[in-house]
């Protein structure tokens, strides 16, 4: 079982540039850690998840469409989430952000099933549906 010091769910960003668009995702992906850092207080899951969103740039481009498994940590009991964003129009950010999180959740609970590290990941999920979408 995870040590009770690591949060059960962490968010983290690659920028694939400096622009103007890359800085509008930073600041909504900062909003929605921000939420979830305020959420995760008393979340214990069998697995700790980090979800790292990758917006895509001229200096770092995506090499990949959707989201992937990463890298497992047995010893940690850490994986890590990875979820490409690309520059197209997006009307609601904040709200694509949270789909794509709770898409990341359910890959997560894929990876564990398949691994037999836990049958799901029910708390992580009941986190993150009950995040405020509102910036």
């Amino acid at each position: 079982m995870p040590s009770d010091i690591e949060p059960a769910l962490t968010i983290g960003a690659i920028l694939g540039d400096s622009d103007s668009k890359n800085m509008a995702w930073s600041r909504q992906i900062n909003v929605l850690s921000q939420k979830v850092q305020n959420a995760r207080q008393d979340i214990v899951s069998p697995i700790r998840v980090n979800v790292v969103f990758h917006v895509d740039g001229k200096l770092v481009p995506n090499e990949f469409l959707g989201i992937r498994t990463g890298r497992f940590s047995k010893k940690q009991s850490k994986l890590m989430i990875q979820a490409a964003i690309s520059l197209d129009p997006v009307e609601d950010i904040p709200t694509y952000l949270h789909r794509l999180l709770e898409e990341s959740i359910v890959a997560a609970e894929i990876y564990a099933r398949k691994r037999k590290l836990a049958d799901d990941l029910p708390e992580l999920l009941a986190l993150v549906r009950g995040l405020d979408q509102t910036p």
